[in-house]
């Protein structure tokens, strides 16, 4: 369902061109796991940024298996798409779980969840968006802010929000790091599974080698 090919990514640095993605290559299957690893300054977290259109490679391919409907699926070739189209892909296709996960502090458990089908006129998947809270053993906190949780708790409302809209592919960036090892390895445990019941494709950015040994494939990244 991913196709990452020879993929590079460059930006100007003091009047020096610095490379950091270099013909990286890869692939994934729907319910899959792709551990992207390697040590602080890598490219991790831009690998994420280009595979979720949020970044333009410098060179290679990249592209999606996405299903408009039960019988039809179609290729998206990211790579190639202008910005509002590459918005239009982030908000329909990927989900994000952000390494400082970006709840909105001024809306609830609940309202933060819903939020992505609210941006894309999904309103009728609601049960099932608020079915990932029980899924994943928070439905008891959501009327609460996000303030009120513990970090172990906003992660995990974090991975429901990131699955609300059903998204193809779901792209978590350091999902365990600001973690204890109890907390990490039940966080883990939970998005591995969640992505899994979802048929989804998850590809997470780590330096943790204990959690990318779980993946069924190794991105490995140098400086």
């Amino acid at each position: 369902m991913l196709q990452v090919e020879g993929v590079a990514f460059q930006r100007a640095d003091g009047g020096q061109v610095r490379h950091i993605l270099q013909d990286v290559s890869f692939r994934l299957a729907s319910g899959q796991v792709a551990a992207v690893w390697g040590p602080s300054g890598s490219g991790k977290t831009t690998l994420l940024n280009v595979i979720g259109g949020l970044l333009r490679p410098y060179a290679g391919a990249i592209r999606v298996a996405v299903s408009d409907a039960p019988d039809r699926t179609r290729d998206i070739a990211v790579h190639a798409l202008s910005s509002a189209e590459r918005l239009r892909y982030r908000r329909r296709h990927v989900g994000f779980v952000f390494q400082f996960l970006n709840l909105l502090p001024t809306l609830t458990v609940e309202e933060n969840v819903l939020l992505p089908l609210e941006l894309n006129g999904l309103g009728d998947r609601a049960d099932a968006a608020l079915g990932r809270l029980e899924a994943l053993g928070i439905a008891d906190l959501a009327q609460r802010f996000p303030d009120a949780l513990s970090g172990g708790e906003q992660q995990r409302v974090a991975i429901a929000r990131a699955l609300a809209h059903a998204p193809a592919l779901v792209l978590a960036d350091e999902p365990t790091g600001n973690l204890d090892a109890d907390n990490a390895a039940r966080v883990a445990d939970c998005l591995w599974d969640q992505v899994r019941d979802a048929g989804a494709g998850l590809v997470l950015a780590t330096h943790n080698e204990r959690l990318a040994q779980r993946a069924d494939t190794v991105v490995g990244l140098r400086q």
